[in-house]
């Protein structure tokens, strides 16, 4: 059972809750893909986790509540994409390899089972750093802005996921012997 959010912090909260929505709304949004009722919802579990901190959360400075909200909404948004792995909802039809004969088409998409299985199973660092880059298409530089890491900690952090997931798939995959960890270009742009 849901512990009961106190009247006495409702104003305080619809206000932060009306000046913060739409640009979250937006951030979540960019996170999901455009997926708009899945980030009002997001948006919505933040609050309800702030309204649940509202005596610690209240406490602070403005800035330091929006960033305390983006936050917790960002990990919510990782929830999201570690929960629709673990349930399957990720490797739909569109996921799916359908190009091959039925046997191959049968290995092929359970290997990409495996691999979103050994993602979810990365340490969290290393797993919003592999989703964000292969499934999102972020370049490093990206990354490292939206997580506040370095570009070189993001580029550990992407070959670290890949030897995870080749050594997590052992022989059933063969994957480049030179895959890349950097965005081409990248370190020229300075």
């Amino acid at each position: 059972m849901t512990p009961r959010i106190p009247p006495k912090y409702w104003d305080e909260i619809a206000v932060r809750y009306k000046q913060f929505r739409d640009g979250m709304v937006k951030f979540a949004e960019r996170l999901l893909g455009s997926d708009r009722h899945m980030a009002h919802d997001l948006v919505q579990e933040t609050f309800k986790a702030a309204a649940l901190q509202w005596d610690t959360v209240r406490t602070r400075s403005e800035s330091v509540q929006r960033a305390w909200l983006y936050r917790v909404l960002k990990n919510k948004v990782f929830d999201h994409w570690g929960a629709a792995r673990r349930y399957g909802e990720s490797v739909s039809g569109r996921d799916m390899v359908t190009d091959l004969d039925t046997p191959r088409t049968a290995i092929s998409n359970l290997l990409l089972q495996k691999c979103w299985k050994v993602i979810d199973n990365m340490p969290c660092a290393q797993r919003r750093v592999a989703l964000l880059k292969w499934q999102g298409g972020w370049t490093n530089r990206e990354i490292g802005a939206h997580l506040d890491i370095a570009s070189s900690t993001v580029r550990v952090h992407l070959r670290n996921a890949r030897n995870t997931l080749v050594a997590g798939l052992g022989d059933e995959v063969v994957f480049p012997s030179e895959w890349r960890d950097d965005d081409p270009g990248e370190e020229a742009a300075g």
